[in-house]
């Protein structure tokens, strides 16, 4: 009965491991391996498993502590716990120890033969050490020191070894005789022994019969349980202890220990599983190839996985898997580096402009040799350097990043760029790589794509060809219409159905546009039908009779035909047309993007530029840029009120009564001499009244419908003189404030209306426009706003006059293409477009002189 620990509360058993024993005559040249078995069950972990136990002693080893001049070690104790019931196990080894001086057993005492010395139940060593490993004899210090219990033991039950593996020396009848007499030996002690084969994973057929057949025999009546075990491999160690134990303490409930077969696949299972673990760690924390595995085991030592493995396979097989996962890592990078490098291979041979037509896939050592002769060869390759190797430092690593040869570059091929005179190392392809069979294997697959679309480019050619040439694809008709026509041609049938659409939508494309040009030219043609819906009030609407009358006329033409399958295509240019005839805008223009309202903002925004306010303050300085221009130094403003008698002599009055008694008025800090001229005959700058006055400015002052028709009927008499004079710059009319003076009296409804037209010629001439109530003139703070406006206006308009010398520099070809899009529009068809050539380029000046005015109110509107 298994005794209960008296320091645990666990079932104490003492086990006594025996076996065949004796010298090399006796033994063969091995041992069975009971030093391996005690050693792998009291030491579990794989670092204090050791192979080599030595038999062979000299006298001082013998007499050490350690063996205690005893034929027997004390392999100490430990506990270990089966479905919840914990054990704790004393463990002696049976053995017999030469003399290396004679190599004969040593002699103590009375010595009996091993088979009746090893059954002993009653052991006693005093002052006898636990043993640990040969290496422990003669520096016992050095190692854990544990004696004998009391020094003495009960041995409880036997595990009798028996090696099932071929040794040198050793017959299967020698060793079944020997463990035969120690069975028989135990059986009459009345313990239970349990037969545990070792070096199963060495076993031979014959071994594992013999060891069946020793047991099965009549004087064991087949009470002596079998377990099938490697030390080597941990397989069922514990379970033949654990068996044992349970026939020590006469449990009825007995383990039950699988075969060896099955053993080992549980066994590898769990290292399975346990080596998985441990992988999947370092792969999620050991991801730098250059880390050291010193490094790596201090940071990874706490894990469970780490520690598990560590158990399992010991510090050695840690390391082994540690150093393979690092040369997968500096593998899979050198592989990552080599399909970098080649990944840039096919653009290179792109761009080197090699003639694909002629190679075969056996050509690439020519191919080779040409390349390195090649001109551009050291701009994308480099020499002497491994190109897969650890070698190129961590700049050069990022710099690889920024390489020219990466797969959306767009470089031009062949271009020798400054850029490249100073590329890395890293950067460039080695050109060792070449010699790789990757690398040929990369140009086969370069030559046969660049080979296939070549084909597929002549293919393309060929079909587009033929559907230019045919007369039955039509603008708007599909495919699939058409492909009954087209099939068993040669060109039709090598494209792909994909290809095919796509060359065919490119030629729908085109002679849609054609179509669509060629109706906007009929349209333009027939403008005779358009020209009264012009007159339509903005209210109006254009009725269905309207369109039906317009399609009836030009339904005849093959035009208009053409788009029969572009139904609302054609209805909607027809609409637009209506709408720019009724209301001209620039996204209805006929001419789209060849039309000047979007080829000239453009210019000025791309030659111009926005004008900054350091511009601005040029303009303010240095000579006037038109002599009514206002400087930095000017401290005078000279006026002229411009309107109906009547309102200019009063609003004169009232603007001389806001100064002060020296006609001096101050605006944004700046005092000014103010002069004027009151104007109610048409605005001429040459009348003799202003002969010996320059003016800065006009104020277009009107009350009523009569006073604003009159100012209306003077600026455009005045800008269509301007147009008139071939020698007259642009920017010279002066800068003008339209001047609305509301009386209280009037209706509501009048002056909305009267305010909406000022504000439109305002716009239309590009000024300013005011306000000003009748109780409002006079006042210091209307004549100060009022002279503010207008010295704005004079210093905005003059900004321009600066600009227009340089504008009219850089917009020399720009006018010259802009008057070749008007001269010879897409729509013209010769007498219906009459010849403009006399005034055509003065006309582009003042359309772009209109178009720099909008452009520059619309960036004044935006900063404000």
């Amino acid at each position: 009965m298994a005794k209960k620990s008296e320091n645990t509360g666990g079932k104490l058993v003492t086990v006594s491991v025996v076996g065949l024993s004796g010298t090399e005559k006796e033994k063969g040249q091995l041992g069975v391996g009971k030093s391996c078995f005690c050693n792998r069950f009291v030491r579990t972990h794989a670092d204090d498993y050791n192979v080599d136990h030595i038999s062979v002693l000299s006298q001082s080893d013998f007499s050490g502590r350690v063996v205690n001049n005893d034929h027997f070690l004390y392999w100490g104790n430990i506990q270990k716990e089966l479905d919840d019931q914990e054990w704790r196990f004393e463990l002696v080894e049976q053995t017999e120890f030469v003399d290396d001086a004679c190599f004969q057993p040593f002699k103590v005492g009375k010595t009996e033969p091993y088979v009746k010395r090893c059954v002993a139940t009653k052991l006693q060593s005093a002052e006898k050490l636990m043993y640990v490993c040969k290496n422990q004899l003669g520096i016992e210090k050095e190692y854990e020191q544990r004696l004998i219990p009391d020094g003495k033991l009960s041995v409880d039950g036997f595990l009798c070894i028996y090696d099932v593996s071929m040794v040198p020396g050793r017959t299967w009848e020698k060793q079944n005789e020997f463990v035969a007499i120690i069975l028989q030996n135990i059986l009459k002690l009345k313990k239970p022994v349990v037969l545990v084969t070792s070096k199963n994973d060495e076993a031979c057929e014959q071994g594992v019969r013999e060891a069946e057949r020793l047991v099965q025999r009549k004087e064991f009546k087949g009470s002596i349980p079998i377990v099938e075990t490697s030390s080597h491999d941990n397989v069922n160690v514990d379970q033949a202890f654990f068996l044992l134990a349970q026939m020590v303490d006469k449990s009825k409930a007995r383990i039950k220990v699988a075969n060896y077969a099955e053993a080992l696949r549980v066994r590898r299972e769990t290292l399975d599983f346990v080596t998985e673990a441990f992988t999947q760690l370092i792969r999620i924390h050991v991801q730098d190839h250059r880390e050291m595995w010193s490094a790596a085991s201090k940071r990874l030592c706490h894990y469970p996985e780490w520690i598990k493995f560590v158990q399992q396979f010991g510090n050695d097989g840690t390391q082994v898997v540690f150093r393979r996962h690092i040369r997968r890592l500096k593998e899979e990078r050198a592989a990552q580096k080599l399909r970098k490098q080649l990944a840039k291979l096919p653009q290179v041979l792109s761009r080197m402009q090699l003639p694909t037509e002629d190679l075969q896939e056996s050509d690439w050592p020519m191919v080779i040799r040409q390349l390195r002769t090649h001109r551009d060869f050291s701009i994308y390759f480099s020499e002497g350097t491994d190109g897969v190797g650890d070698s190129a430092s961590d700049d050069e690593r990022a710099s690889e990043l920024e390489s020219p040869l990466g797969p959306d570059s767009t470089l031009p091929v062949g271009e020798r760029g400054k850029r490249f005179q100073t590329l890395g190392a890293s950067q460039k392809i080695p050109y060792e790589i070449l010699e790789t069979s990757e690398a040929a294997a990369v140009f086969k697959t370069f030559l046969h794509e660049a080979q296939e679309e070549q084909r597929n480019y002549e293919w393309c050619q060929q079909f587009k060809r033929l559907l230019e040439e045919t007369g039955y694809v039509t603008p708007g008709k599909q495919l699939s219409e058409v492909r009954v026509l087209l099939m068993g041609r040669e060109c039709y049938e090598a494209l792909s159905e994909a290809q095919q659409q796509r060359v065919y939508d490119q030629h729908q494309r085109q002679i849609q546009r054609r179509a669509k040009n060629n109706f906007q030219e009929l349209l333009l043609e027939h403008a005779d039908l358009f020209y009264h819906f012009k007159s339509i009030s903005p209210t109006g609407t254009i009725t269905q009779e309207d369109i039906k009358e317009i399609t009836d006329v030009l339904q005849d033409d093959f035009r208009y035909k053409m788009l029969d399958r572009m139904e609302q295509d054609r209805k909607l240019m027809l609409f637009q047309h209506l709408g720019f005839v009724h209301c001209p805008m620039r996204e209805h223009c006929p001419a789209a993007s060849n039309c000047l309202d979007v080829i000239l903002p453009v210019i000025l925004n791309t030659r111009v530029g926005s004008l900054t306010s350091s511009g601005e303050s040029q303009c303010h300085a240095g000579p006037p840029a038109a002599p009514w221009a206002l400087t930095v130094d000017s401290t005078q403003i000279n006026v002229i009120i411009l309107g109906v008698e009547g309102i200019a002599d009063e609003f004169g009055k009232r603007l001389s009564g806001g100064c002060d008694a020296d006609g001096r008025v101050t605006v944004d800090g700046q005092s000014y001499q103010v002069e004027q001229r009151i104007r109610t005959d048409q605005l001429n700058s040459d009348s003799p009244s202003l002969s010996d006055f320059a003016p800065n400015g006009y104020f277009c002052v009107y009350q009523d419908q009569e006073s604003f028709e009159f100012i209306r009927s003077c600026a455009e008499k005045t800008l269509l003189s301007s147009l008139e004079q071939e020698d007259k710059l642009p920017f010279q009319g002066l800068p003008l404030v339209v001047m609305f003076i509301q009386d209280e009296s009037m209706d509501k409804k009048e002056v909305m209306r009267l305010q909406e037209e000022g504000q439109n010629l305002a716009d239309n001439l590009h000024c300013s426009y005011m306000e000003a109530s009748v109780n409002e003139l006079g006042t210091e703070v209307f004549v100060s706003d009022a002279l503010q406006e207008l010295i704005r206006a004079n210093r905005e308009k003059a900004s321009y006059a600066h600009l227009y010398r340089d504008l009219i520099v850089c917009f020399d070809s720009d006018i010259s293409d802009s008057s070749q899009v008007v001269k010879s529009a897409p729509f013209k068809k010769k007498g219906r477009v009459r010849n403009m050539t006399g005034r055509i380029d003065r006309w582009v000046n003042h359309f772009i002189t209109t178009h720099f005015l909008l452009w520059r109110a619309s960036e004044a509107a935006a900063s404000r």
